[in-house]
């Protein structure tokens, strides 16, 4: 009788350790995955590739001081900076209920993006992302290799994560048509072809030493006013367009390209690299004006085509501040 206990307890023991060495290992493993979705050193990151079940993809390199979109864009800073930052701080929120399990694991075999995260060539992840949960509060994903899928989210933010790891082009691409510091522009020309007379060159020479000229042989009704030119060659820090229009009809481009622009202009920086920009005023399309009477031309936005290649919108809100006239830049008379 006491053998018989002896061995009894021997199994409880021996089947206690066991429970506890499966689960060790079980945790060990899950932990792993836990903490292997996110990546620490984003900083290292320079080549993110994402690609869609219907293998519509996009791929995003790191270039010197900025970020390249199928190494032919330029790609959105907020953009990047927000898909960089999700990539660093994902967390597990939880395991995958059992009741969800299977529809978690077909969502992520038959609809995810699979995010591709490199350093100099070397695979650092690969991510699958889901959709998000029913609650819409956290996002279903898995790491290659597993076959454990987990809610993942960022703590703080409330929302799914899905919506960040996006493959269309256009929405990458940068919106910035001027991005320049000031003392990189080395002159900008504005042709206005509605009043040919108000065009002009200016020249920045550094030292506060400018000059302006204007292509009809007009002086300046004034002194020059360095200040005024100061605060225009400023405004080229940030200038926008509002929306690409890669769809534009050949018809329209033709139209356009045969007819007499709105203004061009160019602005040259100091390693001798000019960006051009030409508008043409765009059909109303059946707006009114305040008196409701049918307007002509758009009273907000105009064609444009940067550098003879890219067809997009502008906005004149943007954008009349830079088609001033040359007399802008006289000091008024008293």
């Amino acid at each position: 009788m006491k053998k018989n206990t002896i061995i009894i307890g021997l199994i409880a023991v021996l089947g206690i350790v066991a429970i506890f060495l499966i689960s060790r290992n079980s945790n060990s493993s899950i932990k792993r995955e836990l903490r292997d979705f996110a990546v620490e050193d984003t900083a290292s990151i320079d080549r993110i590739f994402m690609v869609r079940k219907d293998n519509q993809q996009v791929t995003l390199t790191r270039t010197g001081d900025h970020w390249m979109v199928n190494d032919n864009f330029k790609v959105r800073n907020d953009a990047i900076d927000n898909l960089l930052k999700t990539l660093n701080r994902l967390r597990v929120k939880s395991p995958v209920s059992t009741s969800m399990l299977d529809n978690a694991v077909r969502m992520l075999a038959t609809r995810n993006t699979k995010v591709e995260v490199y350093h100099k060539k070397k695979l650092l992840k690969i991510i699958y992302v889901g959709g998000p949960t029913q609650d819409q509060m956290g996002t279903f994903m898995m790491l290659e290799g597993s076959s454990v899928p987990f809610v993942i989210h960022i703590p703080g933010f409330v929302g799914y994560l899905s919506s960040r790891f996006f493959v269309e082009e256009v929405g990458w691409r940068s919106t910035a048509i001027f991005d320049y510091n000031f003392n990189d522009i080395k002159s900008v020309s504005l042709e206005n072809f509605v009043d040919p007379k108000s065009s002009f060159t200016l020249v920045t020479g550094g030292n506060n030493q400018f000059a302006i000229s204007s292509p009809s042989g007009a002086g300046l009704s004034g002194p020059l006013d360095t200040v005024a030119v100061r605060y225009y060659i400023s405004k080229f820090e940030k200038v926008n367009l509002e929306f690409f229009k890669d769809s534009l009809e050949q018809k329209t481009r033709d139209s356009l390209l045969a007819a007499k622009p709105y203004a061009k202009l160019s602005v040259e920086d100091r390693t001798g690299n000019v960006k051009k920009l030409t508008a043409w005023r765009r059909p109303a399309f059946g707006k009114l004006d305040p008196d409701g009477n049918p307007l002509i031309w758009d009273d907000e936005r105009l064609w444009a085509l940067i550098d003879g290649k890219q067809w997009v919108v502008i906005q004149y809100f943007v954008f009349n501040p830079l088609f001033v006239g040359m007399n802008y830049f006289a000091v008024p008379a008293n």
